[in-house]
């Protein structure tokens, strides 16, 4: 059964993009406690809401810390040729890893 255009789970996704945005927005000009917050919220939103959160946007916050991963900032972005696969590197020293 195909989804109308305005159905819950686009508005989800739409409201979980805004928080992010946020997230990234409250980090540069230094609250961290804000952007921490903000990417909880759009992490509860996708979990209550039984909506996998897409894969651009799981690679934008840190899992382990919570915080937005800002490339130059807090994060390094590291490319292995032979695995074909982008490493994110957060300053709290996990490790993500994304085929590309």
């Amino acid at each position: 059964m195909a989804e109308r255009p305005g159905s819950l789970r686009e508005l989800i996704y739409e409201r979980i993009d805004i928080l992010l945005n946020l997230a990234a927005a409250a980090l540069r000009h230094g609250e961290e406690k804000y952007a921490k917050r903000y990417v909880y919220l759009a992490r509860r939103l996708s979990a209550r809401y039984n909506c996998r959160m897409r894969k651009e946007d799981r690679a934008r916050f840190c899992k382990s810390c919570g915080m937005p991963s800002i490339v130059g900032m807090n994060a390094k972005v590291r490319l292995r040729k032979r695995t074909r696969a982008a490493e994110y590197l957060c300053s709290c020293g996990a490790a993500r890893t994304f085929k590309y």
